[in-house]
């Protein structure tokens, strides 16, 4: 991953683990410790850029998670996480055409950020109540898409898969025994295929989760 990316999700988590730290680090620990099989289902906000392009857009993420607590301070997980909501729609209008020539030009690109990554990561504890979970997986990029027919044209918006990796660090909040809150920054790198650049996403989420 980029490092100012990687040092900025570090700093974010570690702000946000300082103003939520409770009286007791001892009783957050024991009613906030993952054990046995979770779920979890959050939301957040956070940037995505398009290291190809000039384009990047701030808003809102979602995010899903199922895993197993294996130890007071260790998880196993799978996590899916929706970023760069809010597209906006390819159209023919986007084209236009250079005198003399029979190929059209995108004059205007839409901004379609849209990034959906599949990932498997392990959760460790850290001093201080934080915990750190890398994770790898697969992304999906959404992209405009344009054909241009003999006797008509289409605008609309298509996906690629690539690999993806991803660093979270944050802190799982006493909430009520069943219910712990995680509190985390996360930094995402997703690899293009052919019609997309590689991509980094960046935020903070917050993602209450139901022990069984």
């Amino acid at each position: 991953m980029n490092r100012s990316l990687l040092i900025r999700t570090a700093a974010l988590a570690a702000g946000l683990a300082a103003l939520t730290l409770p009286a007791s680090r001892a009783a957050g620990q024991s009613e906030g410790a993952l054990r046995g099989p979770f779920v979890g289902f959050g939301v957040g906000v956070g940037n995505v850029r398009d290291q190809n392009l000039a384009q990047h857009r701030v808003g809102v993420m979602l995010h899903a998670r199922a895993g197993w607590g294996v130890g007071r301070s260790t998880a196993v997980m799978l996590e899916a996480g929706w970023h760069g909501l809010g597209d906006e729609q390819a159209s023919v209008s986007d084209l236009t055409w250079p005198p003399g020539s029979t190929d059209p030009v995108v004059q205007h690109r839409p901004q379609v950020l849209q990034t959906m990554s599949l990932l498997a990561g392990v959760q460790v504890g850290l001093p201080g109540d934080l915990y750190v979970r890398p994770g790898v997986g697969v992304a999906w990029h959404w992209f405009p898409e344009y054909n241009v027919l003999t006797d008509a044209l289409s605008a609309g918006v298509s996906n690629e898969a690539g690999p993806a990796a991803q660093l979270a660090v944050g802190r799982t909040l006493r909430v009520s025994r069943r219910v712990p809150v995680a509190v985390e920054a996360i930094g995402l790198w997703s690899g293009g295929e052919d019609s997309t650049g590689a991509r980094w996403a960046a935020g903070l989420q917050v993602v209450p989760m139901i022990r069984f």
